[in-house]
């Protein structure tokens, strides 16, 4: 307004809200001061929708903004038996399926001087790199022998590389990346998601057609997930407070400009997790009141900014701004501490398997016992 030589006064609604349409006509936030003639500029990344143009004036789109959501990854978790799940099941099924088909190849070769039993265990145990002890015949097939030793070593090599990568960092936890596993995550209680009050979040996703959107909005709604615009720009993700002690993941709900603002620098990038999919996109602009003197010299200002990317340089600026300002304390509730050391959870499964196979070992036993007094 320097730039316009024009005087002004800055003033913020009592509400702290963008703009919502209420039932009997009237806007809330700045919205609703534009409208009631209380200010001439409405600034603060308004979404350009059609009954808030219908009420106001806007300036020339200076950003783009979607829909999105963000959450804290989830932390480094191991589950039992997890280490199966480093190869996937057709891995698996094409490792058993390798080692009946040799088995039945080397029977047929061996012309029964073998025992079947006993050609599975002994290939089996060629995995964990133990001899091969097989009869005399088959040094007239070598290459069949070759061609086992090569693949069992590969796999077994492949196999424990996994498993000493798994045992040092194990893989992340499911995060919820779309907006449908987000409604299934809150119908399970497992999540809670904020909206920023006065915003058109809300209303827009109970007008969905989307049963899964529409789910979304009217949680929000019924359980008041809501939080002001301060709180959306200082750490949204800061853990809240639940009324029934019970640990739920918080997703925030918003413009993906805000989400890289606050997360995409530092320490943040590699924690917190911004959505791809949106269900809306829109146009970020300048309202004006209806019959504003200035517009087009603000606009022609406005295009310049753009243009030039100082728009974009600004944000970078205030991101790395605003991560130099955080204490050391702030960040720390960021992050997810992570024990290295191994534990006896970590190696539950096996120990479980060995725990199996000795059962069962001790009942063959048993019986053996048993059917030599019979």
């Amino acid at each position: 307004m320097t730039k316009l030589g024009s005087d002004y006064e800055v003033v913020t609604p009592t509400d702290g809200q963008h703009g919502v349409e209420l039932s009997y006509g009237n806007w809330t936030g700045i919205i609703g001061m534009i409208y009631r003639g209380e200010a001439d500029i409405g600034i603060g990344n308004l979404g350009v929708w059609d009954n808030r143009y219908r009420t106001v004036d806007f300036s020339y789109p200076y950003s783009t903004a979607g829909l999105h959501f963000c959450l804290l990854k989830s932390s480094n978790r191991v589950e039992l038996f997890s280490f199966y799940r480093l190869f996937d099941f057709y891995t698996w099924m094409f490792l058993l399926g390798s080692l009946f088909l040799t088995a039945i190849v080397i029977f047929m070769i061996s012309k029964d001087r073998g025992n079947f039993p006993s050609i599975i265990l002994y290939l089996f145990g060629s995995f964990l790199s133990q001899a091969l002890i097989l009869h005399k015949q088959i040094r007239k097939w070598k290459i069949i022998f070759l061609s086992w030793s090569v693949f069992t070593f590969i796999m077994s090599a492949a196999y424990s590389g996994a498993l000493l990568s798994f045992l040092t960092l194990p893989s992340e936890g499911k995060t919820v990346e779309t907006f449908r596993e987000l409604s299934e995550a809150v119908a399970k209680d497992s999540h809670r998601l904020y909206a920023l009050r006065g915003a058109l979040h809300v209303p827009f996703l109970k007008s969905s057609l989307d049963e899964h959107l529409k789910f979304l909005g009217n949680m929000i709604e019924k359980n008041n997930w809501f939080f002001s615009p301060d709180e959306m720009t200082h750490n949204p993700l800061k853990k809240k407070d639940s009324p029934d002690n019970k640990t739920r993941i918080d997703v925030v709900l918003g413009p993906e400009y805000i989400f890289k603002l606050l997360y995409n620098v530092g320490d943040f990038k590699s924690k917190v997790f911004i959505s791809i999919d949106k269900p809306i996109s829109g146009t970020i602009a300048i309202a004006f009141r209806k019959g504003f003197c200035c517009s087009s010299e603000v606009n022609k200002i406005l295009t310049r900014i753009v243009n030039a990317g100082i728009y974009e340089k600004l944000l970078k600026e205030e991101s790395l701004r605003y991560w130099f300002s955080l204490t050391s304390e702030e960040r720390r509730e960021m992050q997810t501490a992570v024990d290295r050391s191994l534990s006896m959870h970590d190696l539950a499964g096996a120990f479980a398997l060995l725990s199996v196979g000795l059962l069962i070992s001790f009942l063959v036993f048993l019986i053996e016992v048993v059917t030599l007094y019979i």
